[in-house]
């Protein structure tokens, strides 16, 4: 019932072709498989209620089609470049005229002349200390000297245990 990608025909891969490279980078959605299903239904007048499943195999072969094309097309390029001699030789370099070359020579020298640039140095923001501010800092210096109070006690309790195992060990 549905027609596969072998079936498709001309005009429909150019009705596809003529979107995917429209739609080049962005992901298909239901949205844009609707309106490519109705657009080829206005242009050839089949395919009125085709499922969306043929039409995501179209879109494949069309980019199968289409990759093919690409890949002929470099290839013939290919092709003519050798056999006219142009892939064989090194391109030769761009000779500057004369007129570009001293306006670069000029723009150079005038760069040059300019006097270095100097830093500014901004002035430092003011801080303003208020009494929450003050504080919460003295809150947060008690809470550390306490955990460091803390950390000592455990440090001796461990330093004392430490030297009972070595005089028990001896």
């Amino acid at each position: 019932m549905g027609i596969g990608c072998e079936q498709m025909d001309d005009a429909i891969f150019k009705i596809i072709k003529n979107r995917l490279t429209r739609w080049e980078g962005q992901t298909l959605n239901q949205e844009k498989l609707g309106a490519l299903r109705t657009e080829i239904y206005e242009k050839t007048r089949t395919n009125k209620f085709a499922p969306f499943s043929n039409i995501k195999k179209w879109i494949k072969g069309a980019r199968k089609r289409m990759a093919a094309e690409a890949k002929a097309a470099a290839k013939k390029e290919k092709k003519v470049a050798k056999s006219s001699g142009r892939g064989r030789e090194a391109p030769r370099p761009a000779s500057v005229p004369a007129a570009v070359q001293n306006s670069l020579d000029e723009i150079k020298a005038e760069m040059s002349l300019e006097p270095a640039r100097q830093e500014v140095s901004l002035p430092k923001p003011t801080v303003v200390m208020d009494k929450v501010y003050l504080q919460s800092i003295s809150f947060e210096i008690a809470a550390m000297r306490s955990a460091m109070d803390r950390i000592g006690r455990q440090l001796d309790k461990l330093e004392k245990e430490l030297n009972q195992h070595r005089q028990g060990a001896e």
